[in-house]
């Protein structure tokens, strides 16, 4: 349930020049103050920062007589832009910081925003998604893979859906060893059907088991589909141990070749000399 704080804050992403602003600018701020604390990405806060202050200028300069109309129209157009960077890019890292449990529900609200699955009005939040999804793994090269992820049809295949299930806009991604069978070497929420992703340090060579959860809400409990296993290649760096093992062998093989043929030579001089 929100309050009806978190509900106007909501509206104002929808308001008036000063209602938008007002957000950007709260926004901002609490980024900027808990930068450290919440692991707010430098890139994304500078981008933020720079629109805000820009912002800011433009604003100020169309409360003077100095004004212009282009003034006023790369106002508009920047405000638009940073609502939408607001709304799309600051929203999606807050939804996975706060899957990660670095961020509380009351953190997301601070920001002008609400979890999936709130509405205004003080509705109850839509129930988890019952979709199961299918995810296919493609090895790109010995670092990262290709993940898509469709819904799934059970054993018909022919009838597998692409794109979305109702309601749905986020999705896990799970990677387990397959040496164990258990321990997680990656766990990533998505708001894409296509990721590329890059594997851990140490997978080279390796198999893992991958799978993925359709998920309306950030903290719905998982319901996994089929699973898919897949390995790792390995790098020509990999292989230089075995090369180097490969080469001394070689070079043993050649030594007692050399005394196979000093020792025949030695008895060809004895059989001589008889």
């Amino acid at each position: 349930m929100e309050s009806s704080m978190e509900s106007s804050a909501g509206r104002r992403w929808r308001g008036g020049i000063s209602d938008r602003f007002s957000n950007i600018s709260n926004l901002t701020g609490l980024l900027t103050k808990h930068e450290m604390e919440w692991r707010v990405p430098p890139s994304l806060l500078m981008q933020l920062t720079a629109n805000y202050n820009e912002l800011q200028t433009l604003i100020n300069k169309c409360h003077t007589p100095l004004v212009s109309p282009i003034d006023r129209e790369w106002r508009n157009t920047l405000l638009k832009s940073t609502v939408s960077f607001c709304l799309l890019r600051v929203k999606a890292w807050a939804y996975g910081a706060f899957s990660d449990d670095v961020m509380t529900a009351d953190d997301i609200h601070q920001l002008g925003f609400l979890l999936p699955g709130e509405q205004g009005g003080h509705h109850e939040r839509s129930k988890a998604t019952n979709a199961i999804a299918e995810v296919k793994v493609k090895v790109i090269n010995e670092d990262f893979i290709r993940v898509v992820i469709d819904q799934s049809a059970g054993k018909n295949a022919a009838q597998v859906k692409h794109g979305w299930p109702t309601g749905v806009k986020y999705a896990l991604i799970v990677i387990i060893s397959a040496n164990d069978g258990k321990t997680e070497v990656c766990r990533q929420l998505t708001t894409r059907l296509h990721n590329n992703l890059q594997m851990p340090v140490g997978s080279h060579g390796k198999q893992f088991i991958i799978k993925a959860s359709f998920l309306k809400h950030v903290d719905d409990e998982p319901l996994f589909g089929a699973e898919e296993t897949f390995s790792m290649p390995l790098t020509t760096e990999d292989l230089i141990p075995n090369k180097l093992s490969h080469t001394e062998a070689e070079k043993h093989l050649l030594e007692i070749e050399r005394l196979r043929l000093e020792v025949e030579r030695l008895q060809a001089i004895i059989n001589k000399n008889q």
